[in-house]
């Protein structure tokens, strides 16, 4: 028994002596005979640093030079190389290949972008503004040039562009804003009526250079250099109450009218917009939205006064209209609204309901023909300053429908 024992333990010790002398004598995984790290190793991870630099540099936009970004690579890709050469396992192709491949990517990679994206001298326009509260348009430049040049100039119907505003600035880290007012380049506006032809129509376009030959356009927005009202309508309705005479069983109830509602656009309209019959306006048949409307973004006063014959009967009091929002005092009352479509006007009394009208006891002289005219200024703009529409008259028929117990023949107002 004992002699099989010695048997197998000398066979043991055999097999781990063969174990021992098939190793490497100088060398052991990862450590030298010092017990420091070995070179294998630190050429790898300092090739990697040196590519990460590499990338680092390529990153300030080529600001280093393509030619040393370049060194740099060969030199990293070189360290991964011998750090692989002097490794145990030797140089392995697909590793190697994989590792240069990343290197190449990480370190020319931004600086390729960057050359594709663009060089220091190019600028591009941004943050476009229409500000109507500050009555401007405003924008950014942003990019590697020195001074912007911004132009806006005017494009008729026949292709003839002129310059009505220019102006420069420089360029900071941040870029520069302009902010250019609209009463310094407004020249006209970019729609003048609806359904029709205008030779006077402009477009406005924004032009930004850098002095050098390259330029960026902009074609500005039709809505907001549409500044001018050049057409006003009126519609009216009547306003009912009833009258009670008598009492009891002998008591009688009439319907009468006391006087009028009425309702005002300003805007662009078609040439021959007029009132109709029954104290419509024909642009009451559109689509009520501002598009078809031709409602104007702009600043502007509004006057509405009610005439029979020659003589005013009554006024309205100013309406303000800025942008969209309109605004008026009433009686010492602040009343708001949009001229987005037509807008409800004020009056002399409320009803039980809140509804505000024209009493007829403040305007009213007897039957007959009656023009509502609507005066508009235009602020800051001169080819259109003011507007004048005097034509929606209604002939008003108050005392024959009240004295008669009504009868709708009276009070179809027929356009006069």
């Amino acid at each position: 028994m004992s002699g099989l024992l010695s048997k197998a333990n000398a066979t043991e010790e055999k097999a781990e002596n063969e174990v021992k002398a098939s190793e490497p004598a100088s060398i052991t995984h990862g450590v030298h005979e010092g017990g420091g790290p070995d070179i294998p190793t630190m050429l790898k991870t300092g090739g990697w640093v040196v590519i990460v630099i590499g990338g680092l540099l390529s990153l300030q936009g080529g600001s280093w030079g393509l030619i040393v970004v370049l060194v740099v690579l060969v030199l990293g890709i070189g360290a991964l190389y011998g750090g692989q050469m002097l490794s145990e396992e030797g140089v392995n192709p697909v590793k190697m290949g994989i590792a240069a491949v990343l290197a190449i990517l990480l370190t020319t990679g931004p600086y390729a972008v960057g050359l594709f994206v663009g060089a220091p001298d190019t600028f591009a326009v941004t943050d476009l503004e229409y500000d109507e509260e500050e009555n401007r348009i405003s924008f950014m430049v942003r990019g590697g040039i020195d001074e912007a040049t911004a132009t806006i100039n005017t494009v008729a119907l026949n292709g003839v562009t002129t310059e009505v505003w220019s102006g420069s600035e420089s360029l900071g880290d941040n870029g520069a804003r302009f902010k250019i007012s609209i009463e310094d380049f407004f020249e006209g506006n970019s729609e003048t009526c609806i359904y029709c032809s205008d030779s006077t129509l402009v477009d406005y376009q924004l032009v930004v250079d850098d002095g050098e030959g390259t330029s960026s356009t902009i074609d500005l927005d039709t809505d907001f250099t549409t500044r001018e009202v050049l057409h006003a309508g009126v519609q009216i309705q009547d306003h009912m109450t009833s009258e009670n005479s008598g009492t009891g069983t002998s008591g009688t109830t009439t319907t009468v009218i006391d006087g009028l509602i009425i309702d005002v656009l300003a805007g662009i309209m078609p040439d021959d917009h007029e009132p109709l019959d029954g104290g419509l306006h024909s642009m009451s048949t559109g689509e009520e939205d501002a598009g078809t409307l031709g409602i104007v973004q702009g600043d502007y006063t509004l006057e509405l006064s009610v005439m029979k014959g020659t003589t005013k009967k009554w006024s309205h009091p100013t309406v303000e209209v800025d942008g969209y929002a309109a605004s008026y005092n009433s009686g010492g009352e602040f009343k708001n609204g949009e001229m987005t479509t037509w807008l409800r006007m004020g009056g002399t009394s409320t009803d039980e309901n809140g509804i505000l009208f024209l009493h007829e006891d403040d305007f009213y002289d007897g039957d007959g023909c009656y023009t509502f005219e609507v005066k508009i200024t235009n602020s800051f703009y001169t080819d259109a300053a003011v507007v004048v529409e005097s034509r929606m008259s209604w002939e008003l028929n108050f005392d024959q429908y009240n004295d008669n117990d009504g009868g709708q023949d009276a009070r179809t107002y027929d356009s006069c």
